[in-house]
């Protein structure tokens, strides 16, 4: 384990395939790279891949102090004066509360000045984290569920968000390996509906016609932004304004096309559900509702024996999906995380006990970096990101055994969303849709289909979630930062 703030350029990568230096000398191979975990259709047992999508926390704050991660239990911060932030030093990583006091901002100009070109320093300085409260994390004692899981299956350490933020474009990387150039949630809020459903909807997108400079001067500027008071300015000269309802190609598209059972399983209306922004999904009766389903659906498709090939499960806004809210608007909105957890549990356990555990591989991911601590440098691969790391946990009966104290293992290839694509698309033998998932290393340090699996189940208990807040005591929740 790291203590203390890893000084390291932020990398940029070419595509193509090639090695993707991080911190630390470990390198994402090469998709063309031979590895137990490479799969090819009909040459594996997986039958199932269920992509699990949770909101707004990073590796630090969940999983910094998991032994033999690349974790840290300090965070640099920044002081900015006249358009130029400069190091401050660092403070210690606090110990988290499970209802975080409030949601900090996390969109693409927060992702931008957190990152500070590779410094990982400006977290302090993103609005509501300016009081510190995004520089806490979470441990065995209060997340005992989620690092049960680390300790038998796969933690992935260089598991990176696909953009700087906010949630609607990431959550269009997790279907379609893009964005559409989105770097925004929609403007407008005081409108009924979501996306397509909503005509006054509109959120902010680079243009289409950049060139290959601008894209270069771009990237430059991002390096800049807490250096140059007018880089931000600059990059959204850039920008124009966009219907939050388009057409690109999303994965449902080739798996509808192929035959491959899918579902995505996520509320309607809710900011996270992005294929209702696909144009050609929302408006087809024969997807919408049959494939694109509510969440609550999925544990009873699990137990009828009908989990689909592929699914996407989105949870239900709320604790559920462990997204901070505001404390200061009622206990209703002040999402509690051991909830959360409980949460997965449920939907892990249901899987774990149905006949399709043996052929089945989970990826749980947090959507984007919520404003909280993170101190690995993502790669720069284009204007779009990355952005910082997210909590991965891969489980299968199929995942690599290590060190890890009931024979999991920590995964330090570099992965983001696509290459939960890329593992899909390998899988059914399916053309990547972008440069991104082209690239994308498909979980091949994860999985081992050499070895001979281990079936035995981890059925963990729920916990009591009022007991659990009432006997822990956080710093943040009694003293001002």
């Amino acid at each position: 384990m790291l203590v203390g703030v890893l000084a390291v350029a932020w990398v940029a990568s070419p595509f193509g395939g090639v090695d993707v230096p991080v911190p630390g000398g470990a390198t994402s191979p090469s998709p063309g790279t031979d590895r137990p975990g490479r799969v090819a259709p009909g040459e594996t047992p997986i039958e199932h891949v269920v992509f699990l999508i949770k909101e707004n926390r990073t590796f630090d704050h969940y999983f910094g102090r998991y032994p033999g991660a690349e974790g840290a239990t300090q965070g640099g911060t920044v002081r900015c004066q006249q358009g130029q932030c400069r190091p401050a030093g660092t403070v210690p990583l606090r110990v988290a509360p499970y209802t975080q006091p409030h949601d900090i901002t996390h969109g693409f100009r927060s992702g931008l000045f957190a990152i500070n070109g590779g410094r990982m320093n400006g977290f302090n300085v993103i609005g509501a984290g300016s009081d510190l409260s995004g520089y806490v994390q979470h441990s065995r004692a209060t997340l005992p569920n989620y690092w049960a899981y680390a300790d038998r299956f796969v933690l992935a350490d260089r598991f990176f968000t696909s953009m700087y933020g906010p949630t609607f474009p990431e959550h269009l990387y997790t279907v379609a390996a893009q964005a559409n150039g989105v770097v925004d949630n929609k403007i407008n809020t005081d409108s009924p509906g979501n996306y397509c459903d909503d005509p006054l909807e509109y959120t902010r997108k680079f243009r289409d016609d950049l060139s290959g400079d601008d894209m270069s001067r771009i990237m430059h500027l991002e390096e800049q932004v807490a250096q140059d008071r007018g880089a931000y300015e600059e990059i959204t000269s850039y920008w124009r304004r966009t219907r939050t309802c388009f057409n690109i190609p999303v994965l449902p598209d080739r798996l509808e096309k192929a035959g491959i059972s899918w579902k995505y399983y996520a509320n309607d209306n809710q900011w996270m559900n992005g294929l209702q922004a696909i144009k050609h999904i929302r408006n087809d009766p024969d997807i919408w509702g049959p494939k694109v389903v509510p969440p609550g659906e999925f544990i009873p498709d699990v137990r009828a024996g009908g989990l689909p090939q592929v699914s996407w499960l989105v949870p239900p806004e709320g604790h559920a999906n462990e997204h901070p809210g505001d404390c200061s608007a009622g206990a209703e909105f002040c999402t509690n995380v051991c909830l959360g957890e409980n949460w997965t549990v449920q939907h892990v356990n249901a899987i774990m006990k149905s006949e399709a555990w043996a052929s089945t591989v989970i990826v749980i991911v947090w959507d984007d970096f919520g404003g909280f601590y993170d101190h690995v440098p993502p790669p720069h691969y284009d204007t779009m990101g990355l952005g910082p790391r997210t909590p991965a946990l891969v489980i299968s009966p199929w995942t690599v055994r290590g060190d890890n104290p009931e024979g999991g293992s920590i995964d330090s290839t570099v992965y983001e969303f696509s290459s939960v694509l890329k593992f899909i698309e390998d899988l059914h033998g399916l053309r990547p849709m972008t440069e991104r998932d082209r690239q994308a290393d498909p979980l091949t340090g994860a999985l081992d289909f050499d070895q001979r699996p281990r079936m035995k189940k981890l059925i963990l208990p729920e916990r009591d979630c009022v007991a659990a807040k009432a006997a822990s005591k956080s710093p943040i929740e009694t003293e001002p930062a």
